[in-house]
């Protein structure tokens, strides 16, 4: 049985993933305690001043067997006082979701300093935290897990989409609550230019990704990719691929059980794209058929690109 670490960027189907996986009986995802704020160690809770030594500090606390759930809270709460962890049972593969994102070296709370100062200290930043996160995942024998949407023409649309005018946001939390429903999402008119550098960007995070996992590899870390779109096909064969890969198998008969019914969050892009989009027509044509293929998903060197 081993602990995993799930990579993520926005928009990638993550929190979906990580709350279904929080039903099985023999995983449990870091989150709080009133079932809010599904990836703990991020920027936004921890503070803009976190160090690299802090996070490092709290994932050790997380990993370790057995767990001091005392000790770990009195960690957390240094950071984070007014919020609480849910415990972590020693029986279970232990999952945390979170951003590749290496802290700041400099951190003044003044953007004029703070920015070039971090700007110049990039790659030191960025070696430094993959190196401690090397160490850290392999020290614990943790399996390092990468989210990755193929459909990067459904990915920019969803970043689009933002918050349903055009501007950041998350709809579907949105949704979830109660505040809209899909009637209340107004159709937006997709301006191709923006769009079309919106989806190279996501071409580029693909060939990140693919640098991520090949880097990874020669250090001795298989990292394994989670396809959002198997997800959405097939939930069973989805999460008994996952569970082999965490060496944590589940009887069959009540993996299908834990996975019935359904979550509260919903799909914003589930119908026609004509529902949302008023030129669908030419956005379609432009660029429908942007994918980034895993497939076969371990095989990173064969991944192919079709456009």
């Amino acid at each position: 049985m081993r602990d995993f670490v799930l990579y993520f960027e926005e928009k990638e189907g993550t929190t979906a993933i990580m709350r279904w996986a929080n039903r099985l009986s023999n995983v449990r995802v870091l989150h709080y305690a009133d079932d809010r704020c599904w990836e703990p160690l991020e920027s936004f809770m921890l503070g803009e001043n976190v160090r690299r030594e802090e996070i490092q500090s709290l994932m050790q606390a997380i990993y370790v067997r057995p767990r001091n759930m005392e000790e770990l809270r009195r960690r957390y709460a240094m950071k984070v006082p007014d919020r609480e962890l849910v415990t972590l049972p020693d029986n279970c593969s232990i999952g945390l979701k979170m951003r590749w994102t290496p802290p700041r070296v400099f951190y003044s709370g003044l953007p004029i300093f703070d920015l070039p100062v971090n700007r110049i200290c990039k790659e030191y930043r960025h070696r430094r935290y993959y190196d401690s996160m090397v160490q850290t995942l392999s020290d614990a024998g943790v399996a390092p897990m990468l989210a990755v949407r193929q459909n990067v023409f459904k990915w920019a649309l969803s970043k689009y989409h933002g918050d349903g005018t055009g501007k950041k946001g998350h709809l579907q939390f949105k949704l979830a609550s109660g505040e809209l429903t899909r009637h209340d999402i107004p159709k937006i008119k997709v301006n191709l230019s923006r769009f079309g550098r919106l989806l190279d960007q996501c071409r580029r995070k693909h060939d990140a990704k693919r640098q991520f996992v090949e880097q990874m590899a020669k250090d001795g870390l298989e990292v394994f990719p989670l396809l959002y779109e198997d997800f959405l096909e097939d939930k069973v064969q989805f999460f008994e691929g996952f569970l082999d890969r965490i060496d944590n198998p589940m009887d069959l008969v009540d993996l299908k059980r834990s996975l019935e019914g359904d979550i509260v969050l919903k799909r914003v892009h589930k119908g026609s794209l004509s529902d949302y989009v008023e030129n669908h027509e030419e956005l379609h044509r432009a660029y429908g058929n942007a994918f980034e293929s895993w497939t076969p998903p371990l095989s990173v060197a064969k991944t192919t690109r079709e456009s």
